[in-house]
């Protein structure tokens, strides 16, 4: 079951490592249109928005409750199930719906209350943030289309979602580009084709789950026991989530409050998206895969297995991060080069960028440990644990954003979230232990032994490579900064690190023995069959 978990986590990764790597050549586009100036902050506002709905809902909490309740009721029968989907869409669809609507209305309230400023200044943000908060509904219902199949242990389909968005996000990038219209006019375009690519990914997954036999009637029945439950763990988890999404919403308030820089809210979006890569592909696939497992070893009787599968993923979480980490650590000012420099981005927009990314990688590995913690306490149906962590930790990120903020600006606000996703991941692993008992730590101890020759190999050489060929970053807001330096560095820089890094991280880590590479090396030997 362990290595069931691993595998299928590896397969959902190698998909979400396709959605990343597109959503960086979205983000490339983003940043040669807009840079980090005005239009730029109002895009990151309107999209954070139904984005934050989005991680709440159709990424976190909607999916996490859903699948144990379906998974239970396939154990059932395949009518229950389709019955317990259909009732809980066609809730949905009604309850969403009315979410849309509230958000495009109370919005010429809120706003201008929200960032400072007056209606008549924000009129391109009212504008692009009523338009995608329709994203939410199409995104959330995704989520449990996706669901349906995750429960059937089919993973890589339900992945194609973010695929698809991304590639409408760079569609409409490249449809703009020769026209040459101005910022606020590509914002307003984009709005739409954003949510226009929501929409096709919800099509896409109905269309996939009616291939497959499992479309339910969708309807809605207010009685239905599932649909009480599923909402009734929603509740306090939706509180919970709730406050974490609180913790964004409050840094881009700090920031429109404190920071008298317009760059500082796009540079903590791009910093932020960046380090996603990484826990995107690592912790969320990890979470997404263990759920399904746990749920079926805990619905068998098999609690003691439980621990056991949540040690063996923290473990190949952090196999897998720590070289992101070091990777954003030392080179991070020539990954921003290499993938936004030129247009509107400026060496100005790099050091903005690089002073927040510094701060969120250190963290890395926290944030997908927090991921498959979380989701290990939502295979149990416990929802309020976490949320009653998560009040202690949204207090912790406001009282060092108020102390750091000062000196280190939007640095000050990406540092205040690593050290409060610390404190979360320990006080998550803590209560996990007393339901789980002891967690076995010290097997993963032992096992890390081996891996810690990779990992001073491959700190020796990023050390190196950032020492001889520093980075030439400004603090001077000057918008003549442009690409000045040349691109065959950035790529030579990163392509070293990248590439020669990793050779010698996994072949290190094979020849000592490390646990988590023999994972790796018995998949490949499967899949070619040697």
């Amino acid at each position: 079951m362990v290595s069931r978990t691993a595998r299928n986590s590896l397969k959902l990764s190698a998909m979400t490592m396709i959605s990343r790597v597109l959503g960086l050549v979205r983000d490339h586009y983003q940043a040669v249109f807009f840079g980090t100036g005005p239009i730029a902050a109002f895009w990151e506002i309107a999209y954070m928005l139904p984005n934050m709905l989005r991680n709440l809902l159709a990424e976190g909490v909607l999916s996490q409750s859903f699948i144990p309740i379906y998974s239970q009721a396939m154990k059932e029968s395949d009518r229950k199930a389709a019955e317990t989907a259909g009732s809980i869409i066609g809730f949905l669809i009604l309850f969403l719906s009315g979410i849309v609507l509230t958000g495009i209305l109370v919005f010429p309230f809120f706003l201008p209350v929200y960032v400072g400023k007056s209606l008549g200044e924000i009129g391109l943000l009212l504008y692009l943030s009523q338009v995608l908060f329709g994203f939410i509904l199409a995104v959330s219902l995704t989520a449990i289309f996706s669901g349906i199949a995750q429960t059937h242990e089919y993973f890589v389909f339900p992945s194609l979602s973010p695929i698809l968005l991304n590639l409408s996000f760079i569609a409409g990038f490249l449809v703009l580009l020769p026209f040459g219209f101005n910022q606020e006019l590509n914002a307003e375009i984009l709005a739409w084709v954003v949510l226009g690519g929501g929409f096709l990914q919800l099509f896409v997954q109905i269309g996939y789950t009616y291939y497959k036999g499992w479309m339910p009637r969708i309807h809605i029945n207010l009685k239905d026991p599932a649909l009480r439950r599923i909402f009734s763990l929603m509740g306090p988890a939706v509180l919970g989530a709730s406050v974490f999404q609180l913790n964004q919403m409050m840094d881009i308030a700090l920031a429109s409050y404190f920071i008298d820089e317009a760059g500082a809210i796009p540079a903590l979006r791009f910093a932020h998206r960046l380090i996603q890569l990484p826990t995107g592909i690592i912790g969320v696939a990890l979470s997404t895969t263990i759920l399904p497992a746990l749920a079926g070893l805990i619905r068998s009787g098999e609690n003691h297995r439980s621990a056991s599968e949540v040690v063996e993923a923290v473990g190949f979480a952090l196999f897998l991060t720590v070289p992101a980490a070091f990777g954003f650590l030392f080179l991070g000012p020539w990954i921003i080069h290499l993938l936004f420099h030129g247009g509107e981005w400026t060496l100005y927009s790099t050091y903005l960028t690089w002073s927040a990314l510094q701060f969120y990688a250190l963290a890395i590995p926290i944030y997908s440990f927090n991921k498959i913690l979380t989701s290990s306490f939502y295979a149990y149906q416990d929802t309020k644990t976490p949320v009653k962590i998560l009040f202690l930790t949204v207090a912790v990120n406001l009282a060092c954003n108020l102390v750091l903020i000062g000196p280190l600006k939007q640095g000050g606000l990406a540092l205040s979230t690593a050290i409060s996703s610390t404190v979360n991941f320990l006080l998550l692993n803590r209560a996990l232990k007393k339901k789980m008992g002891a967690l076995p730590y010290a097997d993963l101890g032992r096992s890390l032994l081996r891996l810690a020759p990779a990992i001073l190999l491959l700190l020796g050489l990023l050390l190196g490579l950032s020492y001889f060929m520093p980075y030439p970053m400004t603090d001077v807001p000057d918008a003549s900064l442009h690409a000045d330096l040349p691109y065959s560095k950035a790529v030579l820089v990163v392509g070293l690190g990248a590439g020669l890094g990793a050779v010698l991280y996994l072949v290190t880590a094979h020849l000592t023995g490390a646990a988590q590479m023999r994972i790796i090396s018995d998949m490949l030997r499967r899949r070619f069959g040697k």
